[in-house]
This record gives C-alpha cells, sequence and structure tokens, in this order.
C-alpha cells in the first residue's frame, strides 16, 4: 500500500485549523502537502477564497501583474494539502469547548489552533495620515 494511501486511510487523532489565508498559513498547507502527518486533519477557514500576496502589490497597482500573478488560490493549496476548507468568516472561538464559531454554519471542533488574518493599522493614531496616505490594509478592501 503506498504512503498516500495509508495517510487517507490514518484516523484523525489531531484536528488542526487554520484561521485566516495568510502567508503562514498558505506555507502550512504547502508543506503539509508536500510531507503528509498521519492522523492530523488541517482545516483552513478563510472568507476568502483568493489571498492577495503583499509583496506584489505595488506591481498590481502600477499594471506590471495582474489578479491572477499576485493572488494565491486557496482551494488548490488546500485540494493539494488534502486539506478541508471552509470558505467562511470565524465569528468567534470558544476556548472552553475548543470550537471554532461560525455565523452561517455549525461550529467545528479544533486540537490546535492558528490564526493569521493580517492586520489592519491604526492609521487614526497617527497625525496626519488620514490626509497624506492610502491605507492598503487590510489588503482584501
Amino acid at each position: 500500500m503506498s504512503d498516500s494511501k495509508m495517510i487517507s486511510r490514518s484516523p484523525v487523532v489531531k484536528d488542526l485549523v487554520l484561521i485566516g489565508g495568510g502567508h503562514t498559513h498558505v506555507e502550512v498547507l504547502r508543506s503539509f502537502g508536500m510531507r503528509p502527518v498521519p492522523g492530523v486533519r488541517i482545516t483552513l477557514v478563510s472568507r476568502d477564497i483568493h489571498t492577495p500576496y503583499s509583496g506584489m502589490l505595488p506591481g498590481y497597482v502600477s499594471g506590471f501583474y495582474n489578479y491572477d500573478d499576485c493572488h494565491i488560490d486557496l482551494g488548490r493549496v488546500t485540494t493539494f494539502a488534502k486539506a478541508r476548507f471552509i470558505h467562511e468568516e470565524a465569528v468567534g472561538i470558544d476556548i472552553q469547548s475548543r470550537r471554532i464559531l461560525f455565523q452561517n454554519r455549525p461550529s467545528i471542533p479544533y486540537d490546535l489552533l492558528s490564526i493569521n488574518v493580517g492586520i489592519t493599522p491604526a492609521a487614526s493614531l497617527v497625525p496626519g495620515a488620514k490626509e497624506h496616505t492610502t491605507p492598503v490594509k487590510p489588503i482584501d478592501k
């Protein structure tokens, strides 16, 4: 029996849930796809299907790249990793019962949790920022 068949038949002993499709979670999924760990089930939770690669944003704005050039398809990455993909925004975490909460679907359990949802800078706290800058975070906006 091949390794991939053995892994797919291994019982789930740990549920790793990744909230957000940031760069670190994409790398976790890529690595897991290349070297799966028997018994570990990964679930990616993201409100977005495509996550932008922020390092390419200036080139995108300048017209050097198109949308597909600078966005990562989270569906493809989760398929590669044989992970679950929940296209939904997590609205809460029940730490006591170790569950991720959603507005429009039942909660899911986790054993291990990682959150990588990006930042929203507090530009309002920087004098002159509102008048002299264009915010780019959160980048999906």
